[in-house]
Order: structure tokens, then C-alpha cells, then sequence
């Protein structure tokens, strides 16, 4: 059988905690899901922002409508907020300091990186 008593208690712990690991697997894994489509939605919506104000320079006197002006100022702010926020993301082991920074400043996630109930509850 076995002759390595750490390789044995890693598996011995690993069968009576497999689901556990597995949430938090899972709940990781969730997590990093999330990152992903906050950075896809955020080069969408800056995308959309740039095609937008080209379109304006380009067209010297095109008014831009209500939902334009909306879109382009929430893109404007969210563009503000991500850049204190992409410090978390980049430094590894900085998520640690995330907490109490969102305590202090609450409105600091830009909208992308929320979840749908916290961005409905907001607006």
C-alpha cells in the first residue's frame, strides 16, 4: 500500500472534506467567471463609447439622443472607477484589502464587475 504518511493524510483529508473543496472550487471558479465577463462587457461599453464619440466628431452637428448621453456617461464613470479597482486585480494577494476598501467606499465597483440584484438595487 502506501508508505508515505503525508501523501495518505492528504488523501484522508481530501475524502472527508471533497465537498467543501468542492464549493469552494466551485465558488472560486464562479468568481474568475465573473471577472471575465466584467472585462468582455467593459471593452464592449468602451468600445461603444469610442464608435460614439467618433461618430460625433465625424458628424460636427449630430445632437446625441437621451439614451446616448446616459450610456456615454455611465461608460465615462465606470472608466473613472476601474482605475483604483484594477489595482485589486493586478497585485496578487491585494483581494485581501478589498473589503475594507468597499467599506469605505462603496460606490467603487464599476457596473460590469456587479451582479444583476446589486446593479438593479442601485438604480
Amino acid at each position: 500500500m502506501r508508505t508515505d504518511p503525508f501523501a495518505f493524510k492528504t488523501a484522508e483529508f481530501v475524502k472527508r472534506n471533497f465537498n467543501r473543496i468542492r464549493s469552494i472550487l466551485s465558488h472560486g471558479m464562479y468568481e474568475m467567471r465573473k471577472i471575465g465577463r466584467g472585462f468582455r462587457n467593459l471593452k464592449k461599453d468602451v468600445g461603444y463609447a469610442m464608435g460614439l464619440r467618433k461618430d460625433i466628431i465625424i458628424h460636427k452637428y449630430k445632437n446625441q439622443n437621451y439614451e446616448e448621453n446616459v450610456k456615454m456617461r455611465q461608460v465615462q464613470t465606470d472608466v473613472i472607477k476601474f482605475i483604483p479597482f484594477s489595482f485589486f486585480i493586478l497585485i496578487p494577494g491585494a483581494e485581501i484589502l478589498l473589503p475594507p476598501f468597499l467599506m469605505v467606499f462603496p460606490n467603487s465597483v464599476p457596473s460590469q464587475f456587479m451582479s444583476k440584484e446589486a446593479r438593479n438595487k442601485k438604480f
